[in-house]
């Protein structure tokens, strides 16, 4: 799985996900095996049932809901998921007798594995009435409110039905956001999709009416999806025409992009927000919240904001709060503030304000530089240290990387890393000990570079540690290293060509294990 890069994966860098190998632990195929005889009979572990071939089925057909959990018990992401799990059980166990949460270890049971297409893990599948052929995925937050969450909006009426003046003013009172749609025919496709939108959608509340007084009290005339909020405009409306039906992918980024305020905070509460709303463009602008005399410029920020709403994301970064992270990725530090930078998500390009002055005039002015492509993006780089060839270990920074790593009569191995990533410190002596071995052979480069100081166009970096190999040629080809982080599986890819021999591509790992390489594992982490 290849993560996008994006200002969320920043605050996700030190997620606690761990593997089975790094804490010492077997891994998939070293666990002795217990013999025991299973029945129908269903056990529970902590509130969570747990499900083998011999009582899946009496299990679907005793609960009407059923969500149920496919992991393995070597894995680091299923044992990180277990107390929110269990606590959304202990939840739902409380307040409803309808839903069940369920468990499954899928490298024992692998005739279900294969049933249910598990590939990786943990993978959570709901299941309802019984219906063991139309499992559905989940797609909710892993935690123990997103997972009960999650699953009230699919076993209850995800709109509220409004049919007076009344209902619809407190329903709007009470939510920050609120989404209401106005149909004159409950029964039409319209409503359909609507009911679709809000199932998907479990973190914004929804209402629906037909009644023509409220339509009256909210200037209705006609079907039209309407977003409350107690901020910004207070209210967005979705006009829906007779001629074309109401389009699923439309309406969900309204929703998305209108519940958002026009400057949102980058912090761990909103970085679901950010992700949600779908904009690739992101523009950031660093102050110290503490500091008056960096107001006029936020207050810039909001008003370039209201013109470009829906193509372009206004961040406000807090250097004053723990967000080091971030300022490292472009290269900043909390005294450069107040400073703007512009982010393409998708293309990990970036960009700055040539002007001095945060306006905005200049603000509005660079994002549609940047929107119409008239904008060059701005690639950070060290200086060239003075000794960058002189140790096994070739030092690359932008400014030397196209001469480096693309000369015609070298094969040059690169390690892109951060300073402060665990797994590219944890690489650092193995990435030594390699570049010692070779260092006789002359068309053989073993190189590094801080990326979260140096960028080099077309090259994009979505993870740390990564590994690219930049074979010998006009070509100017790139091949990503996916393989094994160890001197041995190393030695065998450059004696290669830069190939990894056919056998090290069989997977060792138990049929339904996870399907990411080591590398894309830690990328998970490690994101920039």
């Amino acid at each position: 799985m290849r993560f996008k890069l994006c200002l969320l994966a920043l605050l996700c860098a030190s997620a606690s996900y761990t593997t089975a190998e790094e804490n010492g632990e077997d891994a998939p195929g070293e666990v002795e095996e217990e013999t025991v005889e299973k029945s129908e009979e269903i056990t529970e572990e902590k509130g969570v049932l747990v499900l083998h071939e011999k009582n899946f089925a009496r299990a679907l057909s005793e609960n009407k809901f059923l969500l149920v959990e496919f992991y393995a018990p070597w894995c680091g992401h299923c044992r990180a998921l277990e107390p929110e799990y269990t606590a959304a059980a202990g939840i739902l166990k409380n307040t409803t007798s309808d839903i069940r949460l369920a468990k499954v270890d899928a490298t024992e049971e692998k005739g279900l594995a294969d049933e249910f297409g598990i590939s990786s893990f943990p993978i959570l599948k709901f299941f309802q009435d019984g219906d063991r052929k139309n499992a559905i995925e989940f797609t909710g937050k892993r935690k123990a409110q997103g997972i009960v969450q999650w699953l009230k909006r699919r076993t209850e009426p995800s709109a509220s039905v409004l049919e007076s003046v009344a209902s619809a003013q407190e329903f709007i009172d009470t939510h920050r956001v609120a989404v209401i749609g106005f149909f004159t025919d409950l029964d039409s496709e319209d409503v359909k999709t609507f009911y679709e939108v809000a199932t998907d959608i479990v973190d914004i509340t929804f209402g629906i009416t037909s009644d023509p007084a409220v339509f009256q009290n909210y200037d209705v005339s006609k079907n039209k999806v309407i977003l409350f909020k107690k901020f910004d405009e207070k209210r967005a409306d979705l006009e829906i025409t007779e001629e074309q039906e109401l389009d699923k992918e439309e309406l969900t980024k309204f929703i998305q992009t209108n519940a958002l305020e026009l400057v949102i905070e980058f912090n761990e509460q909103n970085a679901d927000k950010i992700f949600g709303a779908k904009i690739n463009h992101h523009i950031l602008l660093f102050i110290n919240k503490t500091l008056e005399k960096h107001q006029p410029a936020l207050e810039s920020f909001r008003e370039a904001a209201s013109g470009l709403k829906g193509q372009v994301l206004f961040i406000l970064i807090d250097v004053n709060a723990s967000n080091d992270h971030v300022l490292n990725y472009f290269g900043l530090k909390s005294e450069d503030a107040p400073t703007i930078r512009l982010v393409n998500i998708e293309t990990t390009k970036k960009y700055t304000l040539e002007q001095a002055d945060i306006t905005a005039e200049n603000l509005q002015n660079l994002c549609q530089g940047v929107l119409e492509g008239t904008v060059k993006p701005n690639l950070m780089s060290q200086e060239i240290p003075e000794d960058w060839d002189k140790k096994p270990v070739k030092v690359l920074v932008g400014k030397n990387f196209e001469q480096v790593a693309f000369d015609e009569t070298k094969n040059v191995f690169v390690e892109f890393y951060a300073p402060w990533c665990g797994h590219c410190k944890e690489l650092a002596p193995i990435w030594d000990e390699l570049a010692e071995k070779y260092k006789d052979h002359e068309d053989i480069v073993i190189a590094n570079m801080d990326s979260t100081a140096n960028e080099v166009e077309g090259v994009t970096i979505s993870g740390f540690p990564t590994l690219k190999y930049f074979p010998a040629g006009p070509e100017k080809k790139i091949v990503d290293y996916n393989g094994q982080r160890d001197l041995e599986t190393f030695s065998k890819f450059l004696d290669n060509g830069g190939e990894l021999p056919e056998e090290k591509e069989e997977s060792s790992k138990e049929p339904g294990a996870t399907t990411e390489t080591p590398q894309q594992e830690n990328e998970t982490r490690d994101e920039l």
